[in-house]
């Protein structure tokens, strides 16, 4: 782009994104989602959609590296559900690698929006249980739970 600008010309410095209204130089700032050296823009996200079934707590969204910028969790039970996200890339069963924590109340929801993304760096996974503890193993009971992730 004939705007930008070439940090030590001379010497073949980098190339600095620049935009120039009336004779002044702005410097253009990534406003992309995506982590270091990637740009994964909104035609390329992905909307993770889950209805929690019996016996079926651990759930994996992505097995690889991503980025979350939106999660909304509904819970239609009369009870509260724990709720855990993982940075892992298979099914979490216990209290390693947990990113974050909600208690989803009975009839209620939690809705997060992450403006400029969190890295999941191994994969991103979700556990859900009834009971509190991490290491918790009493499933959330079919059609319960209803789970949306925004990711890349």
């Amino acid at each position: 782009m004939a705007d930008d600008v070439i940090l030590n010309a001379g010497s073949g410095g980098d190339t600095i994104a620049a935009d120039e209204v009336s004779g002044v130089k702005y410097q253009r700032i990534k406003l992309a989602p995506g982590g270091d050296g990637a740009a994964a823009y909104g035609a390329t996200s992905y909307s993770y959609r889950c209805a929690a079934a019996t016996n079926q707590d651990s759930q994996v969204v992505k097995a690889a590296a991503g980025v979350l910028y939106g999660l909304t969790v509904t819970n239609s039970a009369a009870y509260t559900v724990y709720f855990r996200l993982y940075n892992l890339a298979t099914g979490p069963t216990s209290a390693s690698s947990v990113w974050r924590r909600y208690a989803v109340p009975p009839n209620g929801g939690v809705r997060e929006h992450f403006p400029y993304g969190v890295l999941f760096t191994t994969g991103l996974a979700f556990r859900a249980t009834t009971g509190e503890g991490d290491t918790n193993a009493t499933a959330v009971a079919a059609g319960d739970l209803y789970v949306c992730a925004e990711y890349v």
